[in-house]
């Protein structure tokens, strides 16, 4: 597992302790979310809304499976993205996905290395 550090994500600006780390896996292999199916966060990742323990996201919609990996990418664990977030949809989404700085640059080398590897 790569950790980004606490203010160490290249181009960040915020100070110390005002970023989290961010859970990036040692290869897109293994994540092995599915692509079709309705799924449900837990409250830790997803609290917005006046209801959120009603909110599904269809699988099948890739729109709304983009909205749930920039939540699960941002929020999740490592157990979580390699749960709900599938490598090979994640590289083709990638640059429609909406990341914070410091995620993007976390995420970013390997990201890179799936496409070089095409």
């Amino acid at each position: 597992m790569h950790d980004v550090g606490v203010g160490t994500a290249a181009g960040s600006s915020a100070r110390l302790g005002w970023l989290r780390d961010v859970a990036v896996p040692g290869g897109l292999g293994e994540l092995r979310g599915w692509l079709s199916g309705v799924v449900a966060l837990p409250a830790r990742l997803f609290w917005s809304g006046p209801d959120p323990r009603a909110v599904r996201w269809n699988l099948a919609d890739s729109g709304r499976r983009r909205d749930l990996y920039e939540i699960v990418l941002v929020e999740g664990t490592l157990d979580d993205v390699r749960e709900l977030v599938n490598g090979p949809e994640l590289v083709r989404l990638w640059d429609r996905i909406y990341l914070p700085p410091w995620v993007r640059a976390a995420w970013q080398p390997l990201i890179d290395a799936a496409v070089a590897a095409v």
